[in-house]
């Protein structure tokens, strides 16, 4: 593997930590000037982008019962307590 071939895969690995907003403050400027210089890790940020977009949009929140909060806790703390 040759040095580009190296710094790209190191890139696509941490392309979903960007994404999460758990890159270093360090790593940010790295990472995106390799990225805005080339074009394969720039197809692949792409398309890890609009996939996690779609999920995100696709997962929305509900609010639950308090109720059914409670009652779901009280039995994982019987379950915990049988051992």
């Amino acid at each position: 593997m040759n040095r580009r071939d190296n710094m790209c895969f190191k890139v696509v690995g941490k392309i979903p930590q960007y994404l999460d907003g758990e890159m270093s403050e360090f790593e940010i400027p790295i990472f995106l000037e390799h990225v805005e210089h080339c074009h394969k890790c720039l197809e692949k940020y792409e398309i890890e982008k609009t996939f996690k977009e779609a999920v995100r949009q696709k997962c929305e929140r509900k609010a639950v019962n308090g109720q059914l909060v409670n009652s779901i806790k009280n039995k994982i703390s019987m379950l915990l307590a049988k051992g």
